[in-house]
């Protein structure tokens, strides 16, 4: 009934598609029954870039794969059936689409394409069915710094696969040859005792004597029965059969022999600005605390600004107090501040080991319980919150990463990690860290593999107690270390090298304690006894 309520154009198109189907059906059981070979093996689709006059090339082009296989309509024509296939697309086409999209292509049967997709019978290669995404030609530029780092990766990776080879080769040959030994020792003792054996029947006048048996016992504790007649003799020979005691290979061992392939890193990032000879003093507002610990740019030219009082203060650029946010957990001060992306406002709560929240009512809420005692905290940019924690049960410090919701994704933990105090996201996804107690600043990359450390000059003489306080990052890759009993704001690359000394004492500097650059590369500094915040221009605009 259905094939009757089809239009004539789409009957005739079923027809010839079932004829060629049967056709093809035909010829393969004929060819298999001449091999002898049976056909339960699923054929591996044949793969192909596709065309796009299909709305299922489409959909799968977007995602990088087309899997080829016979469409009963074309999504195109939806009153054609794919009886054709282009050889050039790799894809089953229609009439239209051979008359029209595919005119100047090189077309065939629908099932020799499918053929060509058959693996043959002695091929031992096994085809991928989805086909990596088509890559953009190679250009000047960045993309060609791409194409030019992976195909580096990929020669190290097979110079790696190569000497693993080598030492497998090696161990195989060395097994080999032990085996052989073995063998040969064994033969030697069987002849040493067969001779002892001929040399006894010889000896003897019982001719019954003159046989000698060897028992093979392959299995370790298996007790050998000797028949009635063999158990005559008075010795026989026992021979333990030898054993390959196999290892106990894991993928993850392996995976740690061989090695893994760290990503790239695309990141944006403002056009490298110059450094200004020496920084400007834009202006100085007070600060509202006793003891400024921390400031944070905000939003629309306005800063948070805390110290040592239960209080988060909200200021502009002139140092009016916007609003006063008061810290209801009864604690004496944040320890640690930092802003998301949707302007939420995170602080760290020390002696009751939280993470507390600002929501936008200005409502605080418990966002993390952590197992340490939290001091330092930044958002990434991909919404994640990085805390330093102290006095950890299984180790003195640690920096654990949280999602959005507060569970935890990840520890860090270093020999050089006791007492972490500020943590800050650079724009390549490194993490700065800065530990006072240990007085180092090291930097992990995003696989939590430390890339360097930075010491605050302490072994080149230019400063003896580096005592890193606050760190942030500009849009640059800058590194920005307020360095407090010195009184130094240093500045490195984002891999680790010295620029140079921002702000030293010379500068009026103050023993500062808490520092961040707003979206302007404009540096901030919150002097901890001088009740000032101070802001600095150090990039030519």
């Amino acid at each position: 009934m259905v094939l009757f309520q089809m239009g004539p154009v789409t009957i005739i198109q079923t027809l010839i598609l079932c004829l060629k189907l049967y056709q093809y059906v035909k010829k393969l059981l004929i060819k298999e029954t001449m091999e002898g070979k049976k056909t339960d093996e699923p054929r591996t689709p044949a793969l192909g870039q596709g065309c796009g006059c299909c709305r299922r090339c489409n959909i799968y082009a977007q995602q990088g794969m087309v899997p080829i296989k016979p469409f009963i309509e074309c999504d195109k024509h939806l009153s054609y059936l794919c009886a054709f296939a282009c050889s050039d697309c790799k894809i089953p086409i229609c009439l239209k689409c051979k008359q029209q999209d595919h005119n100047k292509h090189t077309t065939c049967e629908l099932f020799e394409l499918e053929e060509a997709a058959t693996p043959s019978v002695n091929s031992t290669a096994r085809k991928p069915y989805l086909m990596k995404k088509q890559l953009p030609l190679k250009t000047s530029g960045v993309e060609s710094e791409v194409y030019n780092g992976y195909d580096l990766v990929r020669n190290q990776v097979k110079n790696q696969a190569e000497a693993l080879h080598s030492m497998i080769d090696e161990l195989l040959r060395a097994a080999l040859n032990s085996a052989d030994e073995m063998e040969f020792r064994d033969l030697e003792i069987l002849e040493k005792f067969r001779k002892e054996f001929r040399k006894v029947a010889n000896d003897s006048s019982n001719e019954t004597s003159t046989a000698y048996h060897i028992i093979y016992d392959r299995k370790d504790n298996q007790e050998v029965k000797v028949s009635d007649e063999e158990s005559s003799f008075s010795e026989t020979l026992h021979y333990r059969a030898p054993k390959f005691l196999e290892g106990l290979p894991s993928i993850k061992d392996m995976r740690a022999q061989f090695g893994t392939i760290k990503s790239g890193v695309v990141d944006r990032r403002s056009r490298p600005q110059q450094l200004l000879p020496k920084p400007i003093l834009q202006f100085a507002i007070d600060s509202l605390s006793k003891y400024t610990l921390y400031v944070r740019y905000f939003h629309s030219n306005m800063i948070l600004q805390s110290g040592t009082g239960p209080e988060v203060h909200v200021m502009n650029e002139n140092g009016k107090c916007l609003e006063t946010i008061k810290i209801t957990s009864g604690i004496d001060m944040p320890t640690g501040l930092a802003i998301a992306e949707d302007g939420t406002i995170l602080y760290t709560d020390f002696s009751h080991k939280r993470v507390r929240r600002i929501k936008a009512d200005r409502t605080i809420e418990i966002f993390i319980r952590t197992e340490g005692k939290p001091n330092g905290i930044c958002c990434t940019r991909s919404g994640d919150v990085i805390v330093c924690l102290q006095d950890c049960p299984q180790a003195e410090g640690k920096v654990s990463w949280f999602n959005n919701a507060g569970d935890k994704l990840h520890d860090f933990t270093d020999t050089y990690l006791k007492g972490p105090t500020s943590v800050y996201e650079n724009i390549n996804c490194d993490v700065c860290i800065s530990e006072e107690s240990m007085r180092k600043v090291i930097v992990v990359d995003k696989d939590f593999i430390v890339r360097f450390m930075y010491d605050g000059n302490v072994s080149s003489g230019d400063v003896t107690k580096f005592t890193p306080r606050d760190i942030c990052c500009d849009s640059v890759g800058h590194i920005l270390i307020a360095d407090f009993s010195n009184r130094l704001i240093h500045m490195l690359d984002e891999d680790g090298r010295f620029i140079r000394y921002l702000l030293t004492k010379e500068d009026d500097l103050s023993y500062p304690h808490g520092i961040c650059v707003d979206a302007g590369n404009r540096l901030w500094i919150a002097e901890r006894y001088s009740k000032k915040i101070k802001v600095y221009q150090y990039l030519e605009s």
